[in-house]
């Protein structure tokens, strides 16, 4: 939309010509406070553009101020046949407020008319905010103000909207209504960034979902919507292709009345938002926290909220739940603004490249499964590099009334919800971001449910805790009726072999269609397990290699204890039981004309030692003892079974020892094979340099 107005302006010309005056139609042109979008540059172009009289003006002059200070000047011939002029001055995202001077200038040399200016205009973001009164949050006392933090027209609420207010303001002025929250998002925006904001709210107190939702095809900005109002609002702006984010609170309405409502509407409001707001990058989509109303399937509108982050790539869901200052609807001043908190690190992080990522999302569940066989134990897998926490008791203080009591989160774990069982929960050990949760008996629960659809009691009367948290402190979304998945088989026939001097062969039997991959893990020492290998699910045998030169490499004689477990994508297995295995110095003997690798037979007489191995130049080798005084030969084959060395000795009688150079033979593992009559002995050896 062009906007065409007549700015008219009396200028002092040179002293001796008096006073005149120019005018100048402008279709392009700041407003006064306007916030201009920025770009993937850091940037902004501010568009200026108009006519001047035919024959009356033949250029026009641009002077951007920048803080006050002279910035940039333009100056440009006016087109003779319409007197038109444009300019294109480019602006930085930064904290800075800039100024436009436009200047007529006649043909006698030194002669302009400065014809319009328009100061305080500064290059940054645009946020949206819709939701209900919760969206809303004021405080307007206690909230900051800043040049840089802006807004246009006004959020009147419920009241018939007045397309006049159509005027760019600072946030937080005694127009509208303004967000506590919104604008602690904007200040730590400014303070942490040094970028100007507008955050333009059009949430309505007690607005359900449906209304929000309302959309003239034909007219999106009709002022008869409740969506119309924001949206022209945003289209009057010019900022409606550059929208980063909306922020979405709303739901209270539904929770107390009709939970289905809102997953059935939220999708198509959810394409409103793309198709009007086609920059739109983010929803920052609240989940709700517990309310009074005994609404059972207030329970699932909060699932929905949770999912919303699968359902829609990019919605990112936040908890309500546990904020503090909480009273049953609303919230405190403190609440709100550590609300603004919580959604400034996500935005930070989405926009700002700020470094400051780890444990700021609300914890979300991912897997929640049996881990025993006797499904005895339950374990809530969360988002890769949560840190979770399940809290201690907690002790409540009613205010009021000064008397404490004390609440067990055990009793707020369902199985089966509303009709199953809570406080089964005996005990719980954090694994990082996991929960394994385990019970004070067996249980055949299909589903699992944190936190109850709704809460009431006699002291507070609302829900005041406790929650799961992880290590920053943020809520781990609500879940209802979550599927609770089958364990998977463990493996109970791990066996672990040494392979001669290369390796240790780990073999198991179980099969299952559920199983998608092998975890493998090893202790050099102690209890303490680090995964070495991730196997696909068909495995069946593993063989941890013996090394060259790495420092994880195993080690001749140390005893190494192995487990296993199944992962699936629903479900993990219980560990198997542990084995140990070591890798010992002492060749493998077979009497018989053939040599098997890997050979752990034990026969009198056949002791037999290679070293050292791993070998850089002279390899010894002692031989058993009744092979003294005869002729053996001795052959060295690499991997791809060539080759590479091949001699005949005879044993001198009573020294059954041998040596021979491996000094001219590339780093690798070799077979060594040494035959003695109808016996022989083998083994691997690492060649390194």
């Amino acid at each position: 939309m062009r906007l065409l107005f007549i700015l008219s302006f009396l200028s002092l010309l040179q002293p001796h010509r008096g006073v005149a005056q120019v005018s100048a139609a402008f279709d392009q042109w700041p407003a006064r406070l306007q916030l201009y979008p920025r770009d993937q540059s850091n940037q902004c172009t501010v568009a200026i553009s108009g006519r001047v009289p035919l024959g009356d003006v033949n250029a026009v002059s641009l002077v951007v101020l920048k803080n006050q200070d002279r910035y940039q000047y333009t100056r440009t011939t006016v087109d003779a046949s319409t007197g038109r002029f444009a300019f294109k001055p480019v602006i930085k995202a930064e904290l800075s407020q800039y100024s436009f001077q436009v200047f007529a200038h006649r043909s006698t040399p030194g002669d302009s008319v400065q014809v319009a200016i328009r100061d305080s205009i500064v290059c940054g973001d645009v946020f949206l905010i819709m939701g209900q009164s919760n969206a809303i949050g004021r405080f307007n006392e206690n909230a900051f103000k800043s040049e840089f933090c802006r807004t246009f027209g006004v959020n009147n609420g419920a009241v018939t909207y007045n397309p006049a207010d159509t005027a760019w303001c600072l946030t937080n002025t005694t127009e509208g209504v303004n967000s506590l929250w919104g604008v602690e998002l904007q200040r730590y925006i400014k303070e942490q960034h040094g970028i100007p904001t507008a955050i333009i709210n059009g949430a309505v107190g007690s607005t359900d979902i449906s209304s929000h939702a309302i959309r003239d095809a034909n007219q999106p900005a009709s002022m008869n919507t409740l969506y119309g109002r924001l949206y022209y609002r945003v289209s009057k702006a010019g900022v409606a292709g550059q929208v980063k984010a909306m922020i979405w609170r709303q739901g209270e309405a539904e929770a107390a009345n009709d939970p289905d409502a809102y997953s059935r509407v939220f999708p198509q409001l959810y394409s409103y938002w793309k198709k009007d707001y086609p920059g739109l990058k983010k929803v920052y989509h609240s989940q709700l926290n517990l309310l009074m109303n005994e609404v059972i399937k207030a329970g699932a509108l909060r699932d929905f909220q949770r999912r919303s982050k699968t359902l829609f790539s990019d919605n990112e869901p936040i908890a309500t739940v546990g904020l503090p200052g909480y009273q049953g609807l609303h919230y405190d001043e403190v609440a709100y603004r550590q609300f603004g908190l919580e959604l400034y690190r996500l935005v930070a992080s989405d926009f700002y490249a700020s470094a400051d990522t780890s444990n700021i999302h609300s914890p979300n569940l991912q897997r929640l499964y049996y881990n025993t066989a006797k499904q005895d134990e339950i374990t809530l897998e969360f988002e890769p590099g949560q840190e979770i926490h399940w809290p201690a008791d907690t002790t409540i203080t009613n205010q009021a009334t000064g008397r404490k009591y004390t609440q067990t989160l055990s009793n707020f774990i369902y199985t089966d919800y509303p009709n199953g069982e809570s406080g089964i929960v005996k005990s719980v050990t954090e694994q990082g971001n996991r929960l394994v949760l385990k019970l004070t008996k067996s249980s055949t629960a299909r589903h699992l449910t944190y936190l109850p659809s709704s809460y009431k009691d006699n002291e507070l009367g609302y829900y005041a805790g406790p929650v799961i948290r992880n290590r920053r402190g943020m809520r781990a979304l609500t879940f209802y009726q979550v599927p609770i998945a089958a364990p998977l088989p463990a493996v109970t026939d791990l066996r672990a072999v040494p392979v001669d001097t290369s390796a240790i062969k780990l073999t198991w039997n179980t099969k299952s269609d559920s199983i998608a991959q092998w975890a493998i893990e090893r202790a050099d020492s102690g209890e303490l397990f680090k995964s070495i290998a991730l196997l696909p699910g068909t495995a069946v045998i593993y063989q941890d290699l013996r090394k060259a030169n790495q420092s994880d490499s195993l080690k001749l004689g140390k005893i190494y204890k192995y487990r296993v477990r199944a992962l699936g994508n629903r479900a993990e297995s219980d560990y198997s039981p542990t084995v140990t295995a070591s890798l010992q110095l002492v060749l493998n003997v077979k009497v018989g004309p053939e040599l098997e690798l890997g050979y752990t037979g034990s026969l009198a007489n056949s002791s037999a030692l290679v070293y050292p191995n791993p070998a850089t130049d002279q390899v010894n080798v002692r031989l058993p003892l009744d092979w003294s005084g005869d002729a053996v030969s001795l052959t060295l084959t690499s991997e791809a079974g060539k080759t590479v060395l091949q001699r005949n000795y005879q044993v001198p009688a009573g020294t059954p020892f041998l040596s021979f150079s491996v000094t001219s033979i590339p780093t690798g593992t070799y077979v060594l094979v040494m035959r003695y009559k109808t016996g022989g002995v083998q083994c691997r050896l690492l060649v390194t340099h």
